[in-house]
């Protein structure tokens, strides 16, 4: 009768110098995560988009999740990587045999087991060099990627913000008009051209679109509020300017060159994933193809007892894998689907982005149209209020009002058009907005 207990140990070197600056960028994120949001400057200062973009590149949620990502996937990659490494082992082990109905007769051994194990053929022939390769080409451009996606998303709540700022105005100038209506109203209640029941109902009127500003007002707070939370910075205390260029905040990247939609395809972001992708795919194809008829391994187990020394095995196994075929069939016939699909999904990928591109377009050419009536609206009335009497001159004010507020609004409806087309278009840089944004935060907080 014996019993067994064992305490084991396994080591596969010193972790990577890629894995030791992944583990920093985590560290880092952690603390930037812990850390409160910097509080409003006592100046009220005013933002704008350029401003929130900065702040969001820092300290944002969205470009967080980016950096999240892009830590995972170094970790994945890095694990590929040391995969190739011998994997050393180390046990403990001490056997206790009875040797009599005793408890006292006990006989006991102990001995230390060494082993290595080893896969020679990712070591040694590295058929997987080609995914790892392209894979550590792709983890930057998704990270971009990501990033692009999450400026769309911080840009396009800011339009939702200036958009009901927009509307806030109008409810306001409605207001003001049904009011100069009900004051006429009233001069002619006076004179007996109208009823008292008609003023009322103009009076209610006033009040209910009173509300729907009030209401406008509490939304546009809100808004504002999401906003401040996608930059990264604390709810209330900051004033978020509306109407502000979307399209100045995008200097860092570049002017797009062309209209033509094949050349602002061929330099996006989106065509250097897509052939990215696709290069992955045929390194996995290839990868399948070539792992049939290579499955190295070697281990190298040792022994050390108290009484007979050391005792060195060396064993290298070779697997040919010739009666069972299917297994190697199955490998080689699901990457070449996968590479198969990879390539249905870029020429969707390439569909998707001419509608985009030409939605875009059709949607700056119809705002472009929308301003040149606005422009005409605003002539008729300012023209109007130049020859109203004074019984119609408060009416008339508020209609140039409102034809100034409907210019605002084209005017940065095309600016927004733009800036989508911009980051469409925009070819992916050598460094990363998380490379410069923290530097760029901390010029803005000291004002510099």
């Amino acid at each position: 009768m014996g019993a067994l207990a064992g305490v084991g140990l396994a080591l596969a070197g010193c972790a990577s110098q890629q894995l030791q600056q992944t583990a920093q960028q985590i560290d880092l994120m952690e603390q930037e995560l812990s850390a409160q949001p910097p509080e409003p400057p006592a100046d009220g200062s005013v933002l704008g988009p350029t401003e929130l973009l900065v702040s969001a590149e820092s300290a944002g949620k969205d470009f967080m999740r980016a950096r999240i990502s892009r830590a995972r996937a170094m970790l994945e990659l890095d694990k590929v990587k040391s995969a190739r490494l011998p994997r050393i082992s180390a046990e403990a082990r001490q056997i206790a045999t009875y040797t009599g109905d005793d408890l006292g007769d006990v006989a006991g051994t102990s001995n230390i087991v060494l082993g290595v194990n080893w896969d020679i053929s990712k070591a040694l022939l590295r058929l997987d060099q080609p995914s790892v390769e392209v894979a550590g080409r792709l983890i930057p451009v998704q990270y971009q990627i990501a990033q692009r996606t999450a400026t769309s998303n911080l840009l396009n709540t800011y339009n939702e913000y200036t958009t009901l700022d927009f509307r806030h105005k109008n409810a306001v100038l409605k207001e003001k008009g049904l009011a100069c209506r009900a004051g006429d109203v009233e001069a002619e209640v006076a004179n007996e051209e109208a009823t008292q029941r008609e003023l009322k109902a103009l009076k209610a009127q006033v009040v209910a679109a009173r509300r729907e500003a009030d209401a406008v007002s509490r939304l546009l707070a809100s808004k504002r509020d999401e906003l401040l939370g996608l930059a990264g910075l604390a709810e209330g205390g900051y004033r978020v300017a509306p109407e502000r260029s979307v399209l100045s905040s995008l200097s860092g990247f570049g002017s797009m060159k062309s209209d033509d939609a094949e050349a602002c395809f061929a330099s996006s972001g989106k065509k250097r994933l897509e052939d990215l992708l696709v290069e992955a795919s045929a390194a996995q194809l290839d990868l399948a193809r070539q792992s049939r008829f290579t499955k190295l391994k070697t281990s190298i187990p040792s022994f050390m007892t108290q009484t007979g020394g050391l005792n060195l095995q060396f064993l290298v196994s070779y697997v040919l894998p010739l009666i069972d075929e299917g297994d190697a069939l199955r490998m080689t016939q699901n990457a070449r689907l996968t590479l198969m699909e990879t390539i249905l999904s870029a020429r969707d990928n390439r569909r998707d982005f001419m509608n985009d591109f030409n939605a875009l377009k059709l949607g700056i050419a119809a705002a472009e149209s929308d301003l040149a009536a606005a422009n005409a609206a605003l002539v008729r009335a300012e023209n109007q209020l130049q020859n109203a009497d004074e019984a119609a001159h408060c009416g008339e004010s508020v209609d140039v009002e409102k034809a100034k507020t409907a210019v605002a609004a084209a005017k940065f409806k095309i600016d927004m058009l733009k800036s989508r087309l911009l980051l469409l278009c925009a070819p992916l840089g050598e460094k990363t907005a998380g490379e410069t944004g923290a530097a760029q935060l901390a010029g803005m907080r000291s004002g510099k």
